[in-house]
């Protein structure tokens, strides 16, 4: 009851919701770069949402399926294969055994998560599984999936497919329902919502309005802990030096020489550039699903349209998970 990673590709890891409530003693919360899209899977799975899922950024990951079983795919950043039959997203699959998914390119998102339904069997470390690779901690020894790892399943999945899923290719089939895209986009240059940061008014007026109304590349220096953006410089009123605060995921800092950060999943707990913005929450799992070279905008919102997004989006996945909007496919 296991799956084999033949080929890890681009980048793979186990991850979870993230490792929540150890802030203070400089450990981040980490987790799936898009918590909205992790959470997805394991509901179309039955499981838990915090259950441990196989974040896959991009293409190039070979997994082999040693038993029959249930799992779901959602996110984007690949199209994923089994003998040459694509899988649909966001539906419930049920793959044979010693079947093996490959990913191919697609133009589309950034993240693909895996969730097994029953879960991952993985060892929690303070309450997660998810792996933090500067730290060493969490889902197999701490690092990034490599070509041999087995990853064994919680339990055993069904034996044969349900009655609601039709063929899709030789003993592989899915759902005829699936969950709606709930923030993946096609649009090259996206906007991002944004709340002011502690420090917005210490920066000059010109580049506040700059923020707002200037449009920003990912640069190819962006990774799990911050996505470096490029185009124009915003400066502060007076430079100084500023004593480390606390920081987390959705942050945006601007380093000294004016470049903004947008702190991501496995950002340091403090830092010490000045904070000119916060992404709103249901827009961080939006960042994830784009890729270096993307372009984006921001837009300027309360904190009361902030919580009202999140709300919406909370009820939608209640409802998933209560079956209410899982639209019939003909």
């Amino acid at each position: 009851m296991s799956i084999t990673i033949l080929k890890p590709g681009i980048m793979s890891s186990v991850q979870d919701l993230g490792r929540w409530g150890y802030q203070q003693y400089g450990v981040p919360v980490g987790g799936a770069m898009d918590k909205i899209s992790a959470s997805l899977a394991n509901i179309i799975c039955g499981n838990d949402e915090n259950e441990a899922v196989i974040e896959i950024t991009l293409h190039g990951t070979t997994i082999l399926f040693n038993e029959a079983m249930d799992c779901a795919l959602v996110g984007g950043g690949c199209k994923a294969y089994v003998d040459e039959v694509e899988l649909p997203f966001n539906r419930l699959l049920h793959i044979p055994a010693y079947s093996v998914i490959t990913t191919k390119p697609s133009a589309r998102g950034c993240r693909m998560y895996l969730s097994i339904a029953g879960g991952f069997n993985i060892k929690k470390e303070m309450g997660s599984a998810s792996t933090y690779v500067p730290s060493g901690i969490g889902g197999m020894l701490g690092r990034n999936l490599i070509s041999g790892d087995i990853i064994p399943f919680s339990k055993k999945g069904r034996d044969t497919p349900a009655s609601s899923m039709k063929m899709i290719g030789k003993n592989t089939y899915a759902s005829h329902w699936e969950v709606p895209d709930l923030h993946l986009q096609e649009k090259n240059a996206e906007i991002i919502h944004i709340l002011s940061g502690p420090e917005f008014d210490l920066f000059q007026s010109i580049s506040q309005e700059k923020l707002l109304n200037a449009t920003f590349t990912i640069s190819s220096q962006s990774n799990r802990m911050g996505y470096r953006l490029e185009g124009t410089k915003l400066e502060l009123k007076e430079k100084a030096e500023m004593v480390s605060t606390p920081v987390t995921a959705g942050i945006i800092q601007v380093t000294h020489e004016g470049n903004p950060i947008i702190l991501m999943a496995d950002a340091q707990t403090t830092g010490g550039y000045p904070r000119i913005a916060r992404v709103a929450s249901t827009d961080i799992a939006k960042l994830a699903q784009m890729r270096p070279g993307m372009k984006i905008r921001f837009k300027k919102i309360s904190e009361e349209e902030s919580k009202q997004m999140n709300r919406e989006v909370l009820e939608i996945m209640k409802k998933m998970k209560n079956g209410l909007v899982l639209p019939r496919i003909n």
